[in-house]
């Protein structure tokens, strides 16, 4: 037992750092507004750990998920970060598409009698993959309240997913850009396995003129910014249909 206790340090140095650190890197959360902060889980893509942000708002009536953490995990750890530190029950979930790092902690979410609410498409897609299937859905664009708190689920076509949706809250002026948004130092696409590339230019305009006071624009897998993140997203959309 002595010798298998000194020889597991050892077999970890043999593993890749990038699997180590997604093994121990633990969820993050950080407040951007009174009431808003941004969750922040981790995976590995091509052999790096990647960032992938989400909102937690608390409301007067309880507190709203846009996303899910990267998996069940540190879904788990997001659910308890809200029990601890904002002493409130989360009362809804709404992923913005149907990929892992948006929606790939449902079942912890539903475990917990937590409902998930997203829109037809991204519940068509995650049951066609083998993702789940959501609670609730809505047709096309929707806008809710919770506690006070609005917020309008916005479709403007495809992008990095045929379904991805924007989320802005108006009372704080601040647009989840989620994976359709790049961050400022993004230098491609990122993953377009899914991705729509004809309408996404299109999808990204359509929110420029839709949301002009946006004074925080928060992306999926880099820093937030302001209104140059979409503009930087069809600057790279641009060079790539070059």
């Amino acid at each position: 037992m002595k010798r298998l206790r000194h020889l597991i340090p050892c077999l970890l140095l043999l593993l890749p750092a990038h699997i180590l650190l997604a093994q121990e890197q633990e969820i993050k959360v950080t407040r951007i507004a009174p009431k808003v902060w941004v969750h922040t889980s981790y995976s590995t893509y091509q052999g790096a750990l990647v960032p992938s942000h989400g909102l937690v708002v608390s409301t007067k009536e309880g507190a709203v998920l846009i996303d899910t953490g990267w998996g069940n995990e540190p879904t788990e750890q997001l659910l308890a970060w809200v029990k601890t530190n904002l002493k409130q029950s989360v009362k809804v979930c709404v992923p913005t598409h149907w990929h892992d790092d948006k929606l790939g902690g449902m079942g912890a979410v539903q475990q917990q009698g937590i409902p998930v609410m997203t829109s037809e498409l991204t519940a068509s897609l995650a049951a066609e993959h083998g993702k789940g299937t959501p609670d609730v859905t809505f047709a096309a664009d929707t806008t809710f309240t919770v506690g006070g708190q609005q917020f309008e689920v916005y479709f403007p076509g495809g992008g990095h997913t045929a379904d991805n949706v924007v989320v802005y809250l108006p009372q704080q002026k601040i647009l989840f850009g989620g994976c359709f948004v790049k961050d400022g130092r993004s230098k491609s696409l990122g993953n377009i396995a899914d991705a729509d590339l004809k309408s996404w230019p299109i999808a990204i305009r359509k929110v420029q003129q839709r949301y002009p006071k946006a004074k925080l624009v928060v992306p999926s897998h880099g820093p937030w910014g302001d209104q140059s993140l979409l503009s930087h997203t069809l600057k790279l959309l641009q060079e790539q249909q070059k």
